[in-house]
């Protein structure tokens, strides 16, 4: 069997969202924390440190950082097109979701809450155009994939636009996505995504 082989792409899809969600609700409730101390923290060093890190912010934000582009890694190697593309979500759901983040920590925030909001801002404005000219290039990409669990490409409507990350393959002759990739696609999305946020949460 090999990596192109129907398992792996299932194994690759639900991996690469299980690990990224999983890293993401890591760094984004170890950001909250860390503007909820100020906007800064540290741990260790020689020097006597005005505001410690939680033990558990000390070691998840360098580990979600790498955990992310390691499921960027396995969606492209191992999904290979399959199932909903993490790598055409992942700097929305970053750059957006932390901006939300820094916007929460702006409205509650004692000292420096403009500081907060204008990152949030730039944050959200830095998420929201990638995704905006994903789903112009090819929203059935954007939440299918590009290929069936046979690696085969689907048919697709051009649309004019160009996607950030390359051309993505149009013609009628290749399949009609059926109800079943629709549901294979997004089921592996919800249900591994939902459970790496919640075990995520779990070490908080």
């Amino acid at each position: 069997m090999t990596l192109s082989a129907p398992l792996w792409r299932y194994i690759g899809s639900a991996a690469s969202w299980l690990l990224f969600s999983f890293c993401f609700t890591l760094l984004a409730i170890g950001s909250s924390i860390v503007m909820g101390l100020g906007g800064f923290c540290a741990s260790g060093g020689a020097y006597v440190i005005e505001t410690e890190c939680p033990d558990t912010v000390a070691w998840s934000m360098p580990v979600s950082i790498f955990g992310g582009l390691i499921a960027v890694g396995i969606g492209l190697l191992v999904a290979r097109g399959f199932g909903t593309p993490v790598v055409s979500w992942a700097w929305p759901v970053l750059f957006v979701g932390l901006g939300l983040a820094f916007l929460g920590s702006g409205l509650v925030a004692e000292v420096d809450g403009i500081v907060f909001d204008l990152l949030a801002l730039m944050f959200i404005v830095m998420g929201a155009v990638p995704l905006v000219l994903e789903l112009r290039a090819n929203p059935q990409g954007f939440f299918l994939g590009r290929d069936n669990a046979l690696g085969e490409t689907f048919a697709a409507r051009e649309t004019g636009k160009k996607s950030i990350y390359g051309a993505w393959p149009v013609s009628e002759e290749r399949p009609t996505p059926r109800a079943r990739d629709w549901l294979t696609s997004l089921g592996i999305l919800i249900v591994f995504g939902g459970l790496g946020i919640y075990l995520g949460t779990l070490i908080y």
